[in-house]
């Protein structure tokens, strides 16, 4: 396991988003970038630091209003597009940054891009055309504004993991961390990105579209469920904080098939 000393960061995109970002690893190295959530931060994925290697350029990001980038002055702003067009944006800078060419290829963590390897934790699928998923979302967004942020937290703890059993508890610990990150956002950003998940305009992807190594991680009891492989880890809806070595393995084998596609491309093309 690595020691990861991160350093926090902001950049503000040419739409004009500030964006929240820490950074550790190696600078010169091939970008690995996290994504978390809604009702997320960075701190999801501070238990998979210490399994990350350190030859790589890490990048844990704050979506706007999540962690502390903030809500944007113009909220219409919010939009997985605009989000994914933020996401380029700064991916973009850290590329002009680096003189490395090797920064030039990239591990993404939690959410698909244009990148040459992808790793899918939890991963649900675009709902804005399902009734019922919509409505959800709506009536989400519309708790939280009148009756605050709490009421997202509260059912967090609940819909993030499953029922106890006799075989299975979910740590106290791992609840109160899904309440806290929850707790931490800004009430109006969380409304607004629960609406901008069901969004008409919000398509899934075409995942027989990907030609990049990939690995989707998959919770056994998820409320949510859908060479590429899938990784089932013993969690509910977030595996990092249940089962954080599985995850680890999981991407550290995506990590090492890089490595494979690395070389033999090397071998192609000299």
């Amino acid at each position: 396991m690595a020691t990861h000393a991160l350093t926090s960061s902001y950049h503000t995109t040419a739409a004009g988003t500030k964006l929240h970002y820490a950074q550790t690893g190696s600078l010169s190295g091939p970008l690995l970038i996290c994504l978390h959530g809604l009702g997320g931060s960075i701190e999801k994925f501070f238990p998979l630091l210490t399994y990350l290697p350190s030859t790589y350029h890490i990048i844990l990001l704050d979506f706007p209003g999540f962690g502390k980038s903030p809500f944007p002055k113009q909220p219409s702003s919010i939009s997985i597009a605009n989000h994914v067009a933020d996401l380029g944006d700064l991916i973009s800078s850290l590329q002009r940054a680096s003189s490395d060419s090797s920064a030039r290829n990239g591990v993404i963590i939690g959410t698909p891009w244009t990148i040459s390897e992808l790793a899918l934790l939890s991963v649900g699928r675009a709902a804005g055309h399902i009734p019922a998923t919509r409505q959800r979302m709506q009536d989400t967004a519309a708790a939280v504004r009148s009756r605050g942020i709490t009421v997202a937290a509260d059912a967090a703890t609940k819909s993030s993991f499953y029922e106890d059993t006799l075989e299975r508890v979910v740590s106290p610990a791992a609840r109160e961390a899904v309440r806290h990150a929850v707790l931490a956002s800004d009430p109006e950003g969380y409304a607004r990105t629960c609406e901008a998940i069901v969004a008409l305009d919000h398509k899934g992807p075409k995942y027989e579209n990907i030609t990049a190594p990939a690995v989707f991680i998959a919770d056994d009891r998820d409320m949510i469920r859908g060479m590429t492989w899938v990784a089932v880890v013993k969690s509910g809806h977030q595996p990092i904080l249940e089962d954080v070595a599985n995850v680890a393995r999981a991407v550290d084998k995506l990590l090492g098939s890089v490595a494979v596609c690395s070389a033999a491309k090397a071998l192609r093309d000299p």
